[in-house]
């Protein structure tokens, strides 16, 4: 049975490898700002003069992942243009996101071989960014995801002017999650499910010491005896795995490269939706629990009494 890597470990534990603060490579004592907004917009004749370019505008904001500022992290966006990459890509006129972990020399990069770029303090407090490969967006979704570098293992470079903490307010932001406790819903007709009979989220308080609160749990799902479920020899299963949810985005993770679930919560429950996201059987069988049909599946769990839950712990 496939064991699932949480996000919560690939990602926080390195970031607490680093026990440093951000340094920007290339001027000696220099620090990165553990909390600090940069950006650049590139006006049309820019965008003409340089046709490979495929980012139109850039906005970063460097913070520390745990509230003892000895994390350092980066959430970087780019509104991509109708030219270079973001043609080739498919995601001109859209805006794409991505969090980076970072070192001390500098270098920020994304989990799972996403790639990475170096940073560089200008003497007259811009931040020069370098890379030759750093995917951003999410290619899991509909909304589409392309790289900051004009082509892939050539350097590409961006120059970011100083900003306002205003200016990333909403890549700053902190997204509320739901309480602790364990969430659900029952369908009885599973054309209703949406591919489901009934769904379980079980949350845990979230962990101390994080920037953008952290709660672990599990989600579980019991899987009808129609043909989807058939044809992955899943029919009339209950399936479950570990997930972290993060105030960063209002999302939960289980394994990198498995899907994510958004989170709201709503009055003494939920809203959950996703695009995708897989559950294991117990010989690794994989079933997506998005309805195939739709291109977001959403569902509305209420809170339950904790045995509702039981044998999630």
């Amino acid at each position: 049975m496939k064991k699932a890597q949480v996000r919560s470990t690939t990602c926080i534990e390195r970031a607490l490898a680093t026990g440093v603060a951000l340094m920007l490579a290339g001027t000696a004592g220099a620090q990165a700002p553990q909390q600090g907004c940069f950006v650049r917009s590139y006006d049309a004749a820019h965008l003409q003069a340089h046709p490979e370019q495929g980012v139109a505008a850039l906005r970063l904001w460097f913070y520390s992942e745990t509230t003892d500022r000895l994390s350092p992290a980066a959430i970087i966006e780019a509104q991509m243009a109708d030219q270079g990459q973001g043609a080739r890509d498919g995601v001109g006129g859209q805006t794409l996101t991505q969090d980076a972990l970072c070192e001390a020399s500098g270098d920020c990069f994304v989990e799972c071989d996403g790639g990475h770029f170096s940073t560089q303090s200008l003497a007259d407090g811009r931040v020069q960014i370098e890379t030759s490969s750093f995917a951003i967006g999410d290619a899991e979704s509909c909304g589409g995801s392309s790289d900051l570098a004009e082509q892939s293992g050539a350097s590409t470079t961006y120059v970011l002017d100083p900003a306002p903490s205003a200016a990333c307010e909403t890549l700053a932001q902190i997204h509320p999650l739901p309480g602790p406790g364990c969430y659900g819903i029952d369908y009885s007709d599973r054309g209703h499910g949406q591919g489901l009979l009934a769904l379980r989220l079980l949350l845990r308080a979230p962990q101390p010491g994080f920037t953008y609160p952290v709660a672990e749990g599990s989600i579980a799902v019991r899987l009808p005896d129609a043909a989807r479920a058939r044809a992955v020899g899943l029919a009339g299963v209950r399936v479950s795995v570990p997930v972290v949810c993060s105030a960063r985005d209002g999302t939960c993770h289980s394994s990198p490269g498995d899907g994510s679930l958004a989170v709201v919560p709503l009055g003494q429950g939920l809203a959950l939706s996703t695009a995708r996201f897989l559950v294991y059987g117990p010989d690794s069988e994989t079933f997506d629990i998005a309805d195939p049909t739709q291109e977001r599946t959403r569902h509305q769990l209420r809170l339950m009494p904790d045995d509702a839950c039981r044998g999630m712990e």
